[in-house]
């Protein structure tokens, strides 16, 4: 028995006394890792245990500016009845919407949905477009190396989150090797300008001291389990069960540092070109 296990005894003997002197050394040397360690060169002589670790560490950012940083005001564009027609031509010729706009109560109520549909998505690319402005005003002076590891495992993510929704079936081994490295290619500058915002609001939540409580947990939580429709105590026994509390409370403070940060945005209604009269507004 010692003779058939020994080889993986020592290897679960090895993690644990690597992930124990892993965690002794960045608390020593006060480190914070942002991914899961790389271990190599393990060497298990005479009772002396030796590795290296490759770690890569949150980036040191230094804010320039984020406070009244000036962002022109975007009106939502108007939703036009021509528009809602629109639409609603294109809904006809789906048959299984055909019976159902044919009645004119139900026609009504389909616009109406349909208005409300479109004037969502036109205030959201307003919102869209000012934030866009907004982080072009932090971005300015503000450079800082990002972790290349952590980068490529979002962009990896952000790969298979775009893989799952396509149909690779009939394609060979090559193709798909082809458009995997195409669509990673796209979402690395994607997953750099996220965990850039990411580390400028992690830096904005530390020196606004940005706090998360109890109650903003479990408000998040009766969020999501409104979403997904099941009960709140399930919903948080089950993030509690996985360790993903923490993971919460972290994304409720990005969150809160980024509505601090547009709360503090300098919105201007109408720039007053040379020669207008500046009262006008």
């Amino acid at each position: 028995m010692e003779k058939k296990y020994s080889s993986l005894i020592q290897e679960r003997l090895l993690r644990k006394l690597i992930t124990e002197a892993y965690i002794q050394a960045i608390k020593e040397k006060k480190l914070t890792p942002v991914v899961n360690p790389d271990v190599y060169d393990v060497n298990f002589d005479d009772g002396e245990l030796k590795f290296k670790i490759y770690i890569e560490l949150k980036p040191e950012v230094s804010l320039k500016k984020y406070k009244d940083i000036p962002v022109k005001r975007v009106n939502p564009e108007p939703v036009s009845e021509k528009k809602v027609d629109e639409v609603l031509k294109e809904w006809e010729k789906k048959p299984e919407f055909a019976a159902s706009i044919i009645d004119p109560e139900k026609r009504r109520a389909w616009r109406e949905k349909i208005r409300a549909q479109l004037e969502y998505y036109s205030k959201a690319k307003a919102q869209a477009e000012e934030e866009k402005q907004l982080w072009e005003g932090v971005f300015k002076g503000v450079d800082f190396p990002l972790p290349e590891k952590l980068v490529n495992e979002r962009a990896k993510r952000y790969t298979e989150e775009q893989l799952r929704k396509m149909n690779l079936q009939g394609k060979t081994k090559e193709e798909i090797e082809k458009i995997v490295q195409e669509i990673f290619n796209r979402m690395k500058p994607i997953a750099k300008e996220e965990l850039k915002k990411y580390f400028i609001l992690d830096k904005i939540a530390e020196v606004e001291k940005i706090e998360v409580n109890e109650e903003e947990i479990n408000q998040r939580i009766e969020r999501i389990s409104r979403a997904i429709g099941q009960p709140f105590e399930n919903v948080k026994e089950r993030l509690e069960k996985d360790g993903r509390i923490e993971d919460l409370r972290e994304e409720i403070r990005i969150d809160k540092a980024f509505k601090f940060l547009k709360d503090n945005a300098n919105f201007i209604e109408r720039i007053v070109l040379p020669g207008e009269d500046k009262k006008v507004m």
